[in-house]
């Protein structure tokens, strides 16, 4: 099995950048996306030039903060991003507004980092629940030829996506070596995580925040990193799934 352990929200804030490059530098994540919109971002970036081996992908936003663009419909009354679980019954995405978010996202990571990203995700997953996203990130993809996660396109190989849903499993990683002889039967797997140490920034905004610690400690796990050697498991990132 090829395994991408991948680090969602890269540039969320300085904690979360230090733990994203702990689990690269002990562990076996290779791979994260960055968030541009976030204020971690410039930290993230020097963290890069850093961290060669570290895959960076782009994590679209338009869950979380403002936008990038003016658009009127990425917004709810208060100027930010609402997020997919809280959006309301009639509210209605303009897919020219959105399509233009997502490649001023793309092209600002491009301005930041000098390259295409390794691949593409979006935060709270809004590119699987919103089909303007998803329809933006699709366009994006295909042009650019970078992997969507969880989207089979011809420009890349199929990668299963797996996260705690994916097993009813509660939150956490936890899920991964409770499930492992299921998992390992796949030939290319993403597992998700948001490894991090807690700064205000989180604690201030993101209701999943201590327990990125308790994800940090399990990806520096003995026993999650012997599982994968005595496995004779890959780990890789997105650059190995492109054709």
């Amino acid at each position: 099995m090829k395994l991408i352990v991948n680090a969602d929200d890269f540039g969320y804030s300085n904690g979360v950048n230090y733990g994203i490059i702990d689990a690269h530098k002990c562990g076996a994540l290779y791979s994260t996306t960055l968030m541009v919109t976030m204020p971690g971002v410039p930290h993230a970036v020097s963290l890069m030039d850093q961290n060669p081996n570290l895959a960076v992908g782009l994590h679209i936003n338009t869950a979380f903060g403002k936008p990038i663009t003016g658009g009127k419909t990425l917004v709810g009354k208060n100027g930010m991003f609402i997020k997919p679980d809280c959006i309301p019954e009639r509210h209605a995405y303009n897919y020219g507004e959105v399509e233009a978010e997502v490649y001023a996202q793309y092209e600002c990571f491009v301005k930041l980092t000098g390259k295409d990203p390794s691949h593409i995700d979006s935060h709270l997953d809004t590119h699987e629940k919103i089909t303007q996203v998803r329809n933006a990130c699709c366009l994006l993809a295909k042009e650019k030829r970078i992997p969507l996660r969880n989207v089979d396109m011809e420009h890349s190989k199929h990668v299963t996506f797996i996260q705690h849903r994916s097993f009813g499993a509660k939150p956490g990683l936890e899920y991964f070596l409770e499930h492992f002889n299921e998992i390992q039967k796949e030939e290319f797997v993403e597992i998700m995580a948001h490894p991090a140490y807690i700064d205000n920034y989180v604690m201030q905004n993101s209701s999943y925040n201590v327990q990125r610690t308790l994800e940090l400690e399990f990806l520096l796990s003995e026993r999650f990193l012997t599982t994968l050697k005595q496995n004779g498991v890959t780990v890789t990132s997105y650059y190995d799934a492109k054709r």
